[in-house]
């Protein structure tokens, strides 16, 4: 049985990245339906909760699809990975750009956050309604 729980995680991370792959590929301008200091607003939002370990707040924030990604265990395995890299610092760099998909416009933001032992870059995709659609880390 744990093996498939592990499988089914690592699919959905997978199927995350490859969306969010799919996202990326396609930047273009911010769309005219996006403001752009609400999207970086909101990305810093996301950041902060992740550092707090808000697992109602990202849910509440979140897209039916997001929410459903954003199981008990996936969001475990992101706290934990962000704890090891020490206490947080600053976001140093926030780069926002537009992409469609399906027809469907998203803002993208690429934020680099700095921690005491090291620095993550996320990727945080946002809807037109500014519900969180995509969430990775590297």
């Amino acid at each position: 049985m744990k093996k498939l729980k592990i499988n089914s995680v690592f699919i959905l991370v997978l199927s995350m990245i490859i969306c969010l792959g799919l996202l990326t590929g396609c930047a273009q301008g911010l769309s005219s339906d996006f403001d752009e200091a609400e999207v970086k607003s909101a990305a810093q939002e996301v950041i902060t909760m992740i550092n707090e370990n808000d697992t109602e707040g990202l849910r509440e924030m979140s897209t039916a699809q997001m929410k459903s990604a954003f199981t008990d265990d996936v969001l475990n395995q992101i706290y934990e990975a962000i704890a090891e890299a020490g206490a947080f610092e600053q976001v140093e760099d926030m780069k926002v750009a537009g992409v469609t998909e399906n027809d469907t416009e998203y803002a993208v933001v690429v934020a680099k956050a700095k921690y005491e032992k090291r620095s993550f870059t996320y990727t945080i995709s946002f809807d037109k309604d500014m519900k969180l659609a995509g969430f990775y880390y590297k």
